[in-house]
């Protein structure tokens, strides 16, 4: 028998296995699970705006969440890194020498997604502290009025009519409020007591009633009902799951506050009256301007969690820079008609929602390309929307995917998956401060999520570590 010596076999071994033997394109099309795939690639050259690599990349194909970049890089190039969102605080009527105010508490909500959200930067209950005690200090003893929420600043729908029906109960399909209060959320903790599923833990605590009827199976099917703040709760849950959670929307956030607001002041001796007063409604005092975090630290929380939320109230301020009130249609016609001169064929574009969880959504890799060239070129917010997107290996949904990866340089990529869809779109830039903008997309392949991922993976470190 023929012998190898056992440095031959290491080197073959190493052949074999080894992730970033080079890889062409052409070798990673004709994989077998891309037989039925519809794949959209582009990597382009931020510096010259040349396309080094393309394939099928005029094709409109689903984006998933990689659309969020779409929505953030708007945002940022129309409305700065700098701007706040403005939540305002105020009264009518009058305020007589007891301190009663003859009039009505009025808070105009202005679409800052981070109100009460456990993704901020302050306390979820900083927002209504900061209401509590603006009164106190006005000073009002008594409201003879009502506490009012003005939600007129965004236009409806609240919820994409392109959303599947499935997924407008879970928290990621939450509708999108002028005034939106803890993440629109409801969480509730669940527990096996030996016999079925039993609710342990709401939060919000005290304001919703949630019924369930989950048993033992022998897979995940769970089915949500609810009329206004009561939800049921059917189907199966794993058998070796022993705790459960479940992530609802709130279809009213705007009532969660006044609860919670009516309640904080009665504490501080403050009664409301309940029944809205007409007087003085032509005319308004401010109690109260409560910005948001910035737009840059929104940006940057929204495209590492891909936050659905933070995306559709930045799609409808997209649209109040040209349109008086803020709808999802009019933020998707600013979007077309400000990348268009930029090089972004609006032919290649078909957009329905500033998140990307319309499975209608499709954009073509070349469209998606052009966006991140022209936005990481932007001196004023180029940087900023850049260091939005998560490092791959380390951050986000990407934090896994190529945690070992050799490449050199940084990888940032906002990934977008969703049944029979995977997608990627970001920028890798050299050790040498040389950057490319990539965008990969793949729709109906037949193999599993890990495996795709895996062969990504292998193939972009292969092309990428060519890159100086």
């Amino acid at each position: 028998m023929q012998r190898i010596s056992i440095a031959s076999l290491l080197t073959l071994l190493l052949l074999l296995h080894t992730p970033s033997r080079a890889q062409s394109l052409e070798s990673l099309l004709a994989d077998p699970a891309f037989t039925p795939a519809s794949v959209g690639i582009c990597i382009t050259d931020v510096a010259t705006g040349e396309t080094l690599v393309a394939y099928n990349d005029r094709q409109a194909i689903i984006p998933a969440s990689t659309a969020k970049v779409i929505t953030t890089a708007t945002a940022l190039r129309l409305l700065g890194p700098d701007y706040r969102i403005v939540t305002t605080v105020g009264y009518t009527g009058h305020i007589d020498d007891a301190g009663t105010l003859h009039g009505n508490l009025v808070i105009r909500g202005g679409g800052d997604p981070s109100l009460g959200s456990t993704y901020g930067s302050r306390p979820t209950d900083d927002f209504v502290n900061r209401v509590v005690e603006a009164v106190r200090s006005h000073p009002i003893r008594a409201i003879e009025g009502c506490i009012e929420v003005d939600d007129s600043r965004f236009a409806g729908p609240a919820v994409s009519p392109k959303w599947m029906l499935e997924d407008v109960i879970w928290d990621y399909g939450t509708g999108c409020h002028a005034f939106s209060y803890r993440d629109n959320r409801l969480q509730v903790e669940l527990k096996y007591n030996g016999h079925r599923y039993e609710v342990t833990g709401i939060n919000p605590a005290r304001r919703f009633h949630v019924a369930t009827h989950l048993v033992p199976g022998e897979r995940e099917e769970v089915t949500v009902t609810h009329t206004g703040n009561r939800y049921t709760v059917t189907g199966t849950i794993p058998r070796h799951r022993s705790t459960y959670r479940l992530d609802l929307a709130i279809e009213r956030p705007d009532s969660l506050f006044l609860q919670e607001l009516n309640e904080r002041l009665q504490l501080a001796g403050i009664p409301v009256g309940g029944a809205p007063l007409s007087a003085g409604r032509g005319t308004e005092t401010t109690l109260l301007d409560s910005p948001s975090d910035s737009l840059a630290c929104l940006v940057r929380s929204l495209n590492v969690r891909s936050d659905n939320l933070y995306a559709e109230s930045l799609l409808r301020l997209i649209a109040l820079t040209a349109s008086p009130r803020g709808s999802a249609s009019k933020g998707i016609e600013t979007i077309r008609r400000y990348w268009q001169p930029l090089g972004a064929d609006s032919l290649e574009l078909f957009l329905y929602d500033g998140s990307g969880l319309a499975r209608n959504n499709k954009v073509s890799a070349r469209y998606l390309a052009r966006v991140l060239t022209a936005a990481a070129r932007d001196p004023q917010t180029g940087d900023t929307f850049v260091r939005s997107l998560p490092r791959a290996g380390r951050e986000g949904s990407v934090a896994s995917f190529m945690r070992n990866s050799r490449l050199p340089g940084e990888l940032r990529l906002k990934s977008g998956s969703m049944s029979d869809v995977h997608a990627y779109a970001g920028y890798y830039t050299t050790p040498a401060g040389h950057r490319y903008a990539i965008v990969l997309l793949f729709n109906n392949y037949t193999c599993t999520r890990a495996q795709l991922k895996q062969k990504i993976a292998v193939w972009l470190t292969s092309t990428l570590s060519k890159k100086r």
